[in-house]
């Protein structure tokens, strides 16, 4: 019912209604997907607070994993989604398409994580919730790619931020036919041979891992970020030969990690060496892209950044200490959780957050006031937004998220269910100012005063 909800705030909202339609170069559901996406964000960290969760729950309990999928499809998956529904046409130069797939897409994803949520918490009771839902995600990320394929066929060659976006796809279908399969392994485990349901719970989770955390969400933050950071900081998009390193180390070392994992399933051989060497590759490739990203900042032609330029760099950061835990936890696997939680939360999330607050408001101006161009005073982008209202509350969602992964690390679940407050607290209310970027009336300077106008 929130996501219906959501999907009919959109279509009172614009303009201006069907002429917003008309907007040449928008994406009709990009919105409905991002907010969509945000609820599953305040509601993923909700449920970490229950205590019902890691730290106070094993990895694999029914509320772990229910908390671990309102992140990864609910939150960025969906988010991805909508963004590539806007961002690819941007990238490849074409108009978007398949609004009506998206639509049903986002229904089916949507229900479909509902059902998973369901049969998580039904585990025990063996229920076909699970795979049905997966099914119906999956069919949902299918009609979504019906949209976005094309675009990717007719502009070949590939532009650099593109190229990665096309890996990240791949990615995408490998994690949800892995899920798939184990959502089965786990509801119905008598459709596989005992030797085959051994495998599928050891290499084919670390597929799952692999092509979802690695491949779909690593490579698709990547081509975004080039792109976006480039844009808004006024830096050289071409990336040269650094760049090309960290396309071809990021997507072929995940790659071949994913292949190493999934031959022991597949075929029963067992070539460590495989996974291993696409794993180093891949975290050579994030080395790299952080040394790009400090070079991209240093080129920029923008000397004041704006503030999902700034707070992009902290996510960067974020990116930075979660790597550099996961080699350590080769010596201390006890980190891994830690650095999963930085990763997802710091590095993706916070570059989602970040980001999220330029776009929105961005494709709000556009839907206003795009047509209004030359035909009289308009207000700027920036003044859809109020960066010093919204800094306080970024800096304190990132702070929380490395605490709460200090505590994390520490073994200390009180401080982590603290830190994890903090941040929601935070997620709030960045929520609540992109919202007003949307719904609110801009405000327009005039002199030393701010005064809201309504377009």
């Amino acid at each position: 019912m929130i996501y219906i909800t959501v999907i009919q705030s959109e279509l009172r909202y614009f303009p201006a209604g069907r002429n917003a339609m008309r907007v040449q170069g928008l994406a009709r559901w990009t919105m409905a997907y991002v907010a969509a996406a945000y609820v599953s964000f305040l509601l993923g960290q909700a449920v970490l607070l229950t205590g019902k969760t890691f730290p106070m729950a094993g990895l694999s309990s029914p509320w772990t994993l229910a908390a671990v999928h309102l992140f990864t499809i609910g939150w960025l998956t969906l988010l991805m989604l909508g963004a590539l529904g806007q961002f690819l046409p941007v990238i490849t130069a074409s108009a978007p398409r398949g609004h009506g797939f998206y639509l049903a897409g986002l229904f089916l994803m949507a229900g479909g994580l509902l059902a998973m949520e369901i049969g998580f918490l039904t585990l025990e009771r063996g229920t076909l919730w699970l795979p049905l839902g997966g099914s119906a995600v999956l069919l949902g990320v299918l009609l979504d790619l019906a949209a976005l394929l094309p675009l990717l066929f007719h502009a070949r060659p590939l532009p650099f931020a593109a190229r990665f976006v096309a890996a990240a796809l791949g990615g995408l279908l490998v994690t949800l036919a892995m899920g798939i399969s184990l959502a089965l392994g786990l509801t119905r485990p008598e459709i596989y041979a005992h030797a085959t349901l051994g495998q599928l719970f050891t290499a084919g989770l670390v597929a799952h891992l692999a092509a979802g955390v690695g491949a779909w969400f690593t490579l698709t933050a990547m081509g975004v970020s080039y792109k976006l950071l480039a844009m808004f900081s006024l830096a050289p998009e071409d990336r040269g030969a650094l760049g090309k390193a960290v396309l071809g180390l990021t997507a072929g070392g995940f790659g071949l990690a994913l292949l190493g994992s999934l031959l022991p399933l597949l075929t029963g051989w067992r070539v460590p060496w495989l996974t291993w060497g696409g794993w180093a590759a891949a975290g050579l490739g994030g080395l790299f892209y952080l040394v790009d990203m400090v070079l991209l900042f240093r080129q920029r032609k923008r000397r004041n950044l704006e503030l999902n330029s700034v707070f992009a760099g902290w996510a960067l950061m974020a990116f930075g200490v979660s790597g550099v835990a996961l080699l350590a936890a080769s010596l201390d696997p006890g980190l891994v959780p830690a650095a999963l939680y930085l990763y997802l939360l710091g590095w993706l999330s916070g570059l989602g957050l970040s980001q999220l607050y330029k776009i929105v408001p961005f494709l709000t101006w556009v839907e206003r006031y795009g047509r209004q161009l030359g035909r009289g005073p308009v207000p700027r982008v920036q003044d859809l937004v109020d960066e010093g209202r919204a800094r306080p509350w970024f800096v304190l969602y990132f702070v929380a998220v490395f605490l709460a992964a200090i505590f994390l690390t520490a073994g200390a679940g009180a401080g982590f269910l603290l830190g994890q407050a903090v941040a929601l607290l935070a997620s709030a209310m960045i929520g609540r100012e992109i919202w007003r970027s949307r719904y609110g009336a801009p405000a327009v300077e005039h002199g030393e005063r701010r005064v809201m106008v309504h377009g």
